[in-house]
Formats: C-alpha cells, sequence, structure tokens
C-alpha cells in the first residue's frame, strides 16, 4: 500500500530537525570502523592521554628533586660552603659560611682539608675570650685533680696515621707521631675581617701550633688579642676567608657562646688552660663540619700552598714547634 506523504507526523517540526541534525552528525562522523573497533581506539586513545599526563608530572618530580638536591649541596654556589654544627645544652646551631677560595687559598685549603678528613668533628670550642670563638682540634675538657685538661687531634695516634698517605714521610717521626707540624703561608688579602660581622679567620702568625687554629671574630674587632696567663697582652695574626650566609643565625649562635661562663679558679680569677685558653664552663661542641661544591682541588695545591714547605727536609723542624701550645 503506497504511503500517504501527507500524513502528518508525529514528530514536531523542532523534533524532526533535531533528528535529522543527529542523524547527519552521525554519518559524517562514520569512519568505517565497526563499534569494537571504535571502542578500542578510544581506550588507546585515553591510555595514551593518561601517559602523556604521567610522564610531564614525572619530569617536574625529578626536576624538583635535581634541584632541591643540587641547593641542598650548594652546587649552585661560586665558592664552597661550609657548614658548621655547634651543640651545648642540648641546643643545636647550624652556620653556613662561603669561604673566599680564590682571595684566601692557603687558609682556604688548609681549613677546607682539615674539614674534609674530619679534623673538627666531635671537638670543642676551646676559647672564647675578647669576643672570639675558638676551634681547631681540641676533643675534649674536662676537670682533672684541679686543672682543665685537653686533648688534641695531634695526640690521637690512629687519627694522625689515617692521613699518611697525604703527606711526606718525613712529617712522621718515630718518636713523634703528630703531622700537623707545617706553616701555611700567609694570602696577604685585602678581606680585613674589621669589615665583616662574625667573619671566620685563619691564625696565621707563623708558627706550627697556629696552623690548626681558627676562629670567628663576633665583636672589639679592633684588637684581635688575648690575654696570657702570665697577665701580657698579645695579639693574634688573623686572615679572614669566610663570612656567614645568615647573620641573623652566626648572631643567635655566638651570642649564646659568648654568653656562657668561662672557668675561673678558686679566687674567681680566670683560669687559663695551654697558657691563654680560656674555655666556657658548658662545654660546647662542634659536631661536625662538612664542606660542599669542593672541587678537590686540595690534591692539586696542597703542596703550592704550603703544606710541605714548613719541613723542607728530613727532620726539619722549627725551633719555635712546641706541644705546649697546641
Amino acid at each position: 500500500m503506497k504511503k500517504n506523504k501527507f500524513v502528518k507526523s508525529e514528530l514536531s517540526a523542532r523534533e524532526r530537525k533535531e533528528k535529522r541534525r543527529a542523524e547527519e552528525e552521525r554519518a559524517a562522523s562514520y569512519d568505517g570502523r565497526t563499534e569494537k573497533e571504535r571502542v578500542e581506539y578510544a581506550s588507546r586513545r585515553k591510555n595514551a592521554i593518561i601517559a602523556v599526563i604521567a610522564a610531564v608530572v614525572l619530569m617536574i618530580i625529578v626536576s624538583a628533586t635535581i634541584l632541591t638536591v643540587m641547593s641542598c649541596n650548594y652546587m649552585f654556589e661560586k665558592n664552597p660552603i661550609a657548614v658548621f654544627v655547634f651543640e651545648s645544652d642540648g641546643k643545636t646551631y647550624k652556620l653556613e659560611y662561603e669561604i673566599f677560595i680564590d682571595d684566601s687559598p692557603n687558609a682556604s685549603d688548609n681549613f677546607l682539608y682539615l674539614a674534609s678528613i674530619g679534623f673538627f668533628d666531635g671537638t670543642i670550642v676551646y676559647d672564647t675570650q675578647n669576643e672570639q670563638v675558638r676551634i681547631g682540634g681540641y676533643d675534649g675538657v674536662k676537670r682533672d685533680d684541679g686543672e682543665l685538661t685537653y686533648t688534641h687531634r695531634s695526640d690521637d695516634v690512629t687519627f694522625v696515621n689515617g692521613l699518611k698517605g697525604d703527606f711526606s714521610p718525613e712529617r712522621f717521626e718515630e718518636d713523634d707521631p703528630s703531622v700537623f707540624k707545617y706553616r701555611v703561608n700567609k694570602d696577604n688579602n685585602n678581606l680585613d675581617y674589621r669589615l665583616f660581622d662574625y667573619a671566620l679567620c685563619a691564625n696565621v702568625s707563623g708558627s706550627a701550633a697556629s696552623s690548626t687554629e681558627f676562629q670567628f671574630v663576633c665583636g672589639n674587632k679592633e684588637m684581635a688579642d688575648y690575654i696570657d696567663a702570665d697577665g701580657s697582652r698579645k695579639t693574634f695574626t688573623l686572615e679572614t676567608f669566610a663570612v656567614p650566609k645568615d647573620e641573623e643565625k652566626a648572631k643567635e649562635t655566638f651570642s649564646y657562646i659568648l654568653g656562657l661562663q668561662t672557668y675561673t679558679d678558686d679566687n674567681g680569677d680566670p683560669e687559663y688552660a695551654r697558657k691563654y685558653f680560656r674555655a666556657p664552663q658548658q662545654t660546647v661542641w662542634l659536631k661536625s663540619v662538612k664542606v660542599y661544591n669542593y672541587d678537590d682541588a686540595w690534591n692539586d695545591r696542597k703542596y703550592e700552598y704550603g703544606f710541605e714547605s714548613y719541613m723542607t727536609e728530613k727532620n726539619a723542624i722549627s725551633s719555635s714547634w712546641t706541644k705546649e701550645y697546641i
């Protein structure tokens, strides 16, 4: 039976228009694939998008991790960085110091080498007179029959013997295993410690006893001096080679250390150890000194900058050397 084209549709004109548009869209999007193929294609596309997103996220995480590690190791810094960790009475203080290795190669290499071998780790602040905090290889302070007693790394045979590969055999005498019998040549730089707050300085007085001595100049900058046990005033010869990256942290740390009471005798007078050291009664431990961004330049420069210049031949030990001051 022939269909009457004039039979009224059950759909409205608007509904017929939308239906026709939908059919046209389906026809335009048809690509000849089966329903199964289209489902598989959609699944693969979804997985590909997820994989791209995951790769981007992973790259961001890896990049952030690398930047964090590099930052923690101070790889973005121009100069080497020394990180000090002090501890006293349950308090811990961490300080970061920038080392001016180009301006002060002698003092810097000396300090950086000693730090790299653990020379300072587990030692103490042994002198705080005249608003200066001094460090350098003393690993104990105690009362012994009414006297202050210190032990220095140069007396630690095990520690010193571990360094024999670093120096010439002439350093080691059968009756004295001490390795720290060297002078460090002066840098004669223009870094005046009076121009900086809490500058780290090397003692370059010229004796073998001073080569392992360092101090933070915290105040009274006009005179880097000390009072000897005999009452005479003496002046250190210092060279600046490092400054704190955060002066507020340095101020907090050294204000605490310098605020500690030093030892006195029964009469209340200053008590000295090793001729002129005045130690805090509350022991301040230097738990560690770690160096970063240091490119092992020591291996190439250790002889050039004075570590061998003190002893030029076997048994050539200066008369100025004395264990009494170390």
